[in-house]
């Protein structure tokens, strides 16, 4: 599922670009042993989040935004800081 509507611009979808942004996020969580998941809410997107690894690691509340993009971003910067 798209995170934005699709536009066409000289052969470029507008959604195309929110979710190549969301697969570089997803690798990056993937880098630092992290798992991304998302869910569409109502008025806007969840990211979660959790190891990769059999490690238990204390449970971490999911980002929230009005696009997937940006809740995907808010992830990423969680794992960071939890770093």
């Amino acid at each position: 599922m798209l995170s934005g509507p699709r536009r066409n611009f000289d052969r470029v979808c507008d959604g195309d670009r929110y979710d190549d942004r969301v697969t570089e996020i997803v690798d990056a969580a993937l880098e630092r042993g992290y798992l991304l998941a998302f869910r569409e809410r109502a008025g806007g997107w969840e990211a979660a989040w959790r190891p990769t690894t059999a490690v238990a690691a204390p449970p971490m509340p999911p980002a929230f935004a009005s696009t997937r993009t940006a809740a995907a971003e808010r992830a990423l910067a969680a794992i960071r800081a939890a770093a």
